[in-house]
């Protein structure tokens, strides 16, 4: 009887069962597949506010999860999947103006990960000074003049429309500008601004008549 279970032995061939053979296939199956990330009221919002986003995979109903993360890769958060797949969350976007990439991927039923995704949105300045520069001879916008703020320490170069921007905190400041000419310009100005924002017109005095 040995001697027959060693011939056996020699001459099969082993076989993978049909439940191993399962098993491996569904080992080598991808993941879920890559998230969709969108923001449904628009892809950008001003300094200190929130933005909307929404994680979605097309016909992904075996989702129950997404893990996210904003600027960085840590994929830190996590937020639940609806019935259809998707979730929503809404973030504050702090006080850091331009691009911020949005980081996420799926997460199934047997806590499978998929392939990472990024979407990117946009936080935009509050410029809370605003103003234009004018010759107060002529009253025509200058441009080019250079508008400095103390005690900040910025200054910006007057555009077309000789108009200027700083984004500070509320505060007492002093608007000073100049302008190389001809004729030389200047003028400067003191004004207290709130968190509302203000508009200040800065009128710029030949230098031989400077008031």
């Amino acid at each position: 009887m040995t001697a027959s279970l060693v011939l056996l032995a020699a001459g099969s061939v082993l076989m993978a069962s049909p439940v191993s053979a399962a098993a491996a296939q569904l080992a080598e199956q991808k993941v879920s597949r890559q998230p969709a990330i969108t923001f449904p009221n628009g892809d950008s919002a001003a300094e200190g506010g929130q933005i909307a986003i929404r994680f979605a995979v097309n016909g992904g109903t075996k989702v129950t999860a997404y893990r996210y993360s904003v600027d960085n890769t840590s994929l830190g958060s996590e937020v639940a999947a609806g019935p259809g797949g998707t979730a929503d969350v809404t973030i504050d976007v702090g006080n850091v103006s331009g691009g911020h990439p949005v980081y996420a991927v799926a997460v199934d039923r047997q806590g499978r990960l998929s392939p990472m995704t990024q979407g990117t949105f946009t936080v935009s300045v509050i410029w809370n000074l605003t103003g234009q520069a004018l010759d107060m001879i002529t009253w025509l916008p200058v441009v080019g003049a250079t508008i400095r703020l103390e005690p900040a320490g910025i200054e910006v170069v007057t555009g077309p429309d000789g108009r200027f921007q700083f984004a500070v905190d509320p505060g007492l400041y002093t608007l000073t500008g100049t302008y190389a000419g001809p004729p030389s310009l200047s003028g400067s100005q003191q004004l207290e601004l709130d968190s509302q924002g203000l508009w200040f017109d800065l009128y710029l005095f030949p230098d031989s008549g400077r008031r």
